[in-house]
């Protein structure tokens, strides 16, 4: 993974390179997102992952 982490009063901004080393931290990442109602955006895959109850 690589910093820096950008973060705003809307926002956080994590540059993350996959591996399966870094398996642990994207688990915590979308548990933290989940537990907090934060929607997560993943450019490469344009994929957006919304928590439960979120619409």
């Amino acid at each position: 993974m690589s910093m820096p982490l950008s973060v705003g009063i809307d926002h956080v901004i994590m540059h993350l390179s996959y591996s399966e080393r870094s398996r642990p931290a994207l688990e915590k990442i979308m548990e933290l997102a989940a537990l907090h109602g934060l929607v997560v955006y993943d450019p490469q895959f344009e994929e957006v992952f919304v928590p439960e109850g979120d619409t």
